[in-house]
């Protein structure tokens, strides 16, 4: 059975919340020592992300989702000097596609989408992960 909130745990709870709309963290750039800053959107911008994961249909709407997550929340793709010195500053999402492969881009979007809380967070470290998801999820 669940206990009675108390009072001093809504006010903690109000304080957590006001803390994450200035969350910032790094987003580790798969295969380097490198990491892009993030840095929480708006709460409109978060829901508008959500609405597209909640409507993509297939692999691709979700992968076009986690672009738009990680544009969201990196600044540093949002420079408009880097956009023009990449050539993407007419379609500057596309910056993505001119830095990233697109195993990249999934592995950035799906942290982009754990980091503004849209997606549950990876397993724990020291859980043990299959090799092969495929053959995990066939066994007969």
């Amino acid at each position: 059975m669940s206990k009675r909130i108390t009072f001093e745990a809504l006010i903690a709870k109000r304080e957590q919340r006001e803390a994450d709309k200035l969350k910032v963290g790094m987003l580790d750039i798969p295969g380097s020592d490198m990491a892009l800053e993030a840095r929480m959107p708006s709460q409109k911008v978060v829901l508008e992300i959500y609405g597209e994961l909640s409507a993509a249909a297939d692999a691709m709407d979700a992968l076009e989702c986690g672009k738009h997550a990680l544009y969201a929340v990196c600044p540093q793709l949002q420079d408009r000097k880097l956009q023009e010195d990449l050539g993407v500053a007419e379609d500057p999402m596309s910056i993505i596609e001119a830095l990233f492969s697109l195993t990249e881009q999934d592995t950035l979007g799906g942290k982009a989408l754990r980091f503004m809380g849209l997606l549950p967070d990876a397993k724990p470290d020291g859980a043990e992960q299959p090799k092969d998801p495929a053959l995990e999820t066939v066994k007969n």
